[in-house]
């Protein structure tokens, strides 16, 4: 097992850029692990920014939009304290663009997480993408949507912060 398959068996989510306006959401939800297609049609690296920064701050609750064509999953998180709430939602077409209702969807996974850990799962997809791929070429890319520069590096000062006390 290589080091990174050693280490994604922590994470709840795996992102992974592909070719230009593609990408690969994957979810860790015990026995299984779910793949789903993210389009550029939809900024879902900066949703799971922002996510990360609302959870590091003590939000009770954030969602993250992976959208496909057609099609689209929304990661819930939610909670209290530590330990949160997950739960995948799978929509058969757009729900995040009023095409569906938010409720026509499919539980796919639904667990619990520590707060923690999820930050520091989103912290390390932003921090792999910068710099692997950095900002610009990001932009290339994913047409439609900048890399989340600024929430990147508010979530980073806020974790070093922690980790300083």
């Amino acid at each position: 097992m290589t080091e990174e398959e050693l280490q994604s068996q922590d994470e709840l989510i795996a992102y992974h850029l592909h070719d230009a306006g593609w990408a690969e959401m994957r979810l860790s939800a015990a026995p299984e692990r779910l793949g789903f297609a993210v389009s550029y049609l939809h900024d879902s690296l900066g949703d799971l920014a922002r996510m990360g920064l609302a959870l590091q701050k003590g939000a009770g609750r954030a969602e993250a939009v992976f959208m496909d064509e057609p099609g689209e999953a929304i990661l819930v998180v939610s909670g209290a304290g530590n330990t949160l709430q997950y739960e995948l939602r799978q929509y058969r077409d757009w729900a995040s663009w009023g095409i569906v209702a938010l409720e026509a969807h499919e539980v796919v996974a639904r667990g619990e997480i520590g707060r923690a850990g999820l930050v520091g799962n989103i912290h390390a997809i932003l921090r792999r993408i910068h710099d692997d791929v950095g900002p610009q070429r990001y932009r290339e890319m994913w047409v439609e949507h900048d890399f989340p520069l600024q929430d990147y590096e508010r979530l980073s000062i806020a974790l070093h912060k922690r980790a300083m006390t």
